[in-house]
């Protein structure tokens, strides 16, 4: 498994994110994601990375302008270091009540929550799509108390049983819903992003 991957991750994107000095491919899906739906369109525009590390979602944003405010959240400690705009928070996901109370505190309001969290893949399709399902629930959690009328929401999913339930909950939130497979994603893999769009 872990020779496999080895292999699949040195693709085009990947090489060319190396050539540019990008922190990660990831990095290209967010890139056209925003060219084809004008995600951070906006000076000063506020984005939650939930599950940011290792920072290529971070790094695009930063790209556009860096006047754009970004927060991000990782269970894992980002080594990467961006300019006064970026704080980071550590915390699992699971601990949302106390990160919950944290952003009521800062009075944190976002235009555009991008999540491109992921589980720690086990080969165990069944089991690891369940675990991306509860992963993008709790993204999605945000949702109501954080992300200001009329903002953006988009998440990673592996696909299975679970997602059209998922994609059905954030289509609920939003004036507009699609799904979105980036050419950076590789072609094998089960992953898709949900998009919502103008929040209710």
């Amino acid at each position: 498994m872990k020779q496999w991957y080895k292999n699949r991750k040195k693709d085009h994107f990947y090489l060319k994110a190396k050539k540019n000095d990008l922190i990660s491919r990831a990095y290209y899906k967010i890139e056209e994601i925003d060219k084809r739906f004008h995600l951070i369109t906006k000076k000063n525009t506020k984005v939650l990375d939930i599950g940011c590390c290792p920072g290529g979602w971070v790094q695009y944003v930063f790209n556009k302008s860096d006047s754009h405010n970004v927060v991000g959240i990782d269970i894992l400690q980002i080594e990467h270091n961006f300019d006064k705009n970026f704080v980071f928070y550590k915390y699992d996901l699971n601990e949302y009540e106390n990160i919950r109370k944290e952003f009521l505190a800062k009075k944190y309001f976002f235009d555009l929550i991008i999540s491109d969290i992921a589980p720690n893949t086990s080969g165990n399709q069944f089991l690891d799509q369940t675990n991306s399902y509860n992963l993008s629930l709790l993204s999605v959690n945000f949702i109501n108390e954080f992300l200001c009328k009329g903002g953006s929401f988009l998440v990673k999913n592996f696909q299975g049983e679970d997602t059209e339930k998922l994609f059905k909950h954030i289509k609920s939130l939003f004036n507009k819903c699609s799904y979105v497979k980036p050419e950076a994603s590789d072609k094998s893999s089960k992953e898709i992003y949900i998009l919502g769009l103008e929040k209710k």
